[in-house]
């Protein structure tokens, strides 16, 4: 159905309209569920890990939202964890889809094959696992993609890819913290991740924060990333 009305938009002139709205209610939808299970969605995802032994971690958005909003931040709407990659595995799907999770898409190097973060669903919300890799004895670090310099996400990923930034940071110990009425765990150095992801000011609430707004210790990276989606 939905093919149908892109080809009609595009026919009567109205295509950027419709991706518009379409947009809009896809993020409603999104933001409906996230209200409802968000927090059944970590608490979940935890257990799914665990199951397997391999420790989540919050980081990114979720991360900040826990250590300056004791909570989640109100216009994120998806979730961000991490995983050491030498704890992701193979079967991670069939072992996360035995929690209620279903995987959507998948970054990875394709000169390597290094999968560098997945983006599962859970009751309509979408958790996003970012595997970190040693870097140095004391640094770990995880690959983010970016917006493509110049195509849309479809071409991008038929030719060169997305370009991609590291995020290193220091290896420390995680611990069980209190989240909303749940043991989740964080960073014993939550408040340095935090300032060499977001800035010294991150205590702050910044609704449009983008990379390179802040001095932060994220830096260009060479290597190119692509998606698999299933």
């Amino acid at each position: 159905m939905r093919e149908i009305l892109v080809k009609i938009a595009r026919r009567v002139g109205l295509y950027q309209l419709f991706v518009k709205w379409d947009t809009y209610l896809r993020e409603k939808k999104i933001q409906k569920a996230f209200k409802k299970y968000g927090l059944e969605t970590l608490v979940q995802a935890d257990k799914a890990f665990r199951s397997f032994n391999a420790d989540m971690f919050l980081t990114f958005g979720t991360l900040l939202g826990a250590y300056r909003e004791k909570g989640f931040i109100a216009h994120d709407f998806d979730l961000d964890v991490g995983v050491l990659a030498s704890q992701r595995p193979d079967d991670i799907a069939e072992k996360m889809e035995a929690f209620g999770f279903k995987r959507l898409r998948q970054f990875y190097v394709k000169e390597s094959g290094r999968i560098t973060e997945e983006q599962f669903e859970y009751k309509g919300v979408q958790i996003d696992v970012f595997y970190y890799f040693e870097m140095e004895p004391d640094k770990i670090y995880c690959y983010v993609a970016r917006r493509h310099e110049t195509k849309d996400w479809r071409e991008a990923n038929q030719t060169d890819g997305f370009p991609s930034v590291l995020w290193p940071c220091d290896r420390c110990d995680m611990e069980d913290v209190d989240f909303l009425g749940h043991k989740v765990k964080m960073p014993v150095l939550s408040e340095k991740w935090l300032s060499d992801i977001y800035g010294e000011d991150f205590m702050t609430p910044v609704k449009d924060w983008a990379v390179g707004t802040r001095k932060t210790a994220i830096i260009k990276h060479t290597e190119r990333l692509y998606r698999r989606y299933w």
